[in-house]
């Protein structure tokens, strides 16, 4: 919980210098919503066709390579190459300023070249992580699906559930990762181990609190879908803010977490350091 307080007043307090940067990716990824399947797949459950879902549907459903169509793919893959470029100048901009206090884009740039390679491993591996929880959820629903109602029901929300408690556990395992290796430049696998260390501590906090953004991030795009299914645009525009919300919250949350666990004073928290900003 207190992670969570200080990664929500950090971006409402900071909200117009990292917004936009957190914005470009999540233009790209919003286009990725495979509206029709999101669609498909409600209709089916609540009109109690569960059995008729497939596993095309299901996967494009929830993949942001879903390969609905040549446009999910190509900005798929530009929300991918935004996102690397976009998270290192965010976490250079959080660097800067947690650690001396100034909350200025000076300087930002010239860090790309520091962060851009971490940037890019993470973020790779946390794609390939993703898509290959992708199938196996896919997988592990569409054999839900074939057991007769209410059965079929119950062991969706199970496997809803429990292959996000899966995929989260992945991630809390190397959530500090990222500013490990950034800010301590040690090399990759010792950055792993020492991220490792220090999320131990914290796994179920981290697990818990981001399970229930996510969860609530799905819920708020699947209704936007379900609620507009004539106005593509607006559910881009409710999409991209949701995106760029959960890439700033999952950024400053992770930079908080590693500043606390590394007992690293914020400068940003004191007040004479806004003399530069």
């Amino acid at each position: 919980m207190k992670y969570t307080l200080q990664t929500t007043k950090y971006i409402l307090k900071n909200f117009f210098y990292i917004f936009p940067i957190a914005l470009v990716p999540a233009f790209f990824l919003s286009f990725t919503i495979a509206r029709e399947d999101m669609l498909a797949v409600w209709e089916k459950v609540i009109g109690g066709n569960a059995q008729a879902l497939t596993f095309t549907e299901i996967f494009q459903m929830v993949s942001i390579f879903n390969f609905a169509s040549v446009e999910t793919i190509v900005f798929g893959l530009a929300g991918i190459v935004a996102l690397v470029v976009c998270g290192a100048l965010l976490m250079a901009f959080l660097d800067k300023h947690m650690r001396i206090g100034k909350r200025t884009f000076n300087g930002m740039f010239a860090r790309l070249n520091e962060n851009f390679l971490p940037t890019l491993g993470v973020v790779t591996l946390l794609f390939f992580i993703y898509e290959f929880w992708t199938v196996l959820t896919s997988a592990l629903f569409l054999f839900a699906a074939t057991l007769p109602a209410p059965v079929s029901y119950i062991a969706a929300a199970i496997v809803y559930l429990g292959m996000h408690f899966v995929l989260l556990s992945v991630v809390a395992a190397i959530y500090l990762w990222l500013p490990c290796m950034q800010i301590t430049g040690f090399k990759a696998f010792e950055a792993l181990r020492y991220s490792y260390i220090l999320c131990e501590p914290i796994r179920w906090r981290i697990i818990i609190t981001q399970a229930v953004f996510l969860m609530f991030a799905e819920a708020v795009i699947m209704a936007s879908v379900i609620l507009l299914p004539d106005s593509a645009i607006l559910m881009c525009v409710v999409a991209t803010i949701f995106y760029a919300v959960m890439i700033m919250q999952f950024c400053v949350r992770m930079q908080i977490a590693y500043f606390d666990r590394e007992q690293i004073e914020r400068a940003d928290l004191k007040k004479y350091y806004h003399l530069y900003d």
